[in-house]
């Protein structure tokens, strides 16, 4: 499904553009720094909250003990997913461990089954002849 934007909302996702490629940037070094790691969580960038607030039309994360963050589970080199989530306006998430997102993420992913099916999506073409997990790539 392709959301339509229109021209307003797609110019200020362009203006933050290149500072949330930083914060995904960013994402991918964690990963290859820790290869053991599938999850990360950590605080959303301005950029990125401002696209998200650009798609949703509005402020999100209003609670006053809130803070946005990012879990991102590392489904195989190159390919990630974001599921963006209040947290504890008191943390950065750096902390966060590995079987703790796991579980938050599972959660997630149960309150929002139109997410599930993009990660199963994800995992059957990474598996796919080409892709970075065909005839056991390793993760």
């Amino acid at each position: 499904m392709t959301m339509q934007l229109s021209r307003q909302q797609r110019r200020a996702m362009q203006r933050h553009a290149t500072e949330a490629e930083q914060a995904t940037d960013a994402d991918r070094k964690f990963f290859e720094r820790f290869p053991h790691r599938q999850y990360r969580m950590r605080r959303m960038g301005r950029a990125e909250l401002g696209q998200l607030e650009t798609v949703c039309g509005g402020t999100v994360f209003t609670d006053p003990g809130d803070a946005p963050f990012v879990m991102v589970k590392n489904i195989a080199p190159g390919v990630r997913l974001r599921a963006f989530v209040p947290g504890p306006a008191d943390e950065d998430g750096s902390d966060a461990p590995e079987d703790g997102i796991a579980i938050l993420w599972a959660q997630y992913a149960a309150r929002h089954p139109h997410f599930a099916e993009k990660e199963a999506m994800l995992w059957r073409a990474v598996a796919l002849p080409g892709g970075p997990l065909h005839d056991g790539g390793c993760r």
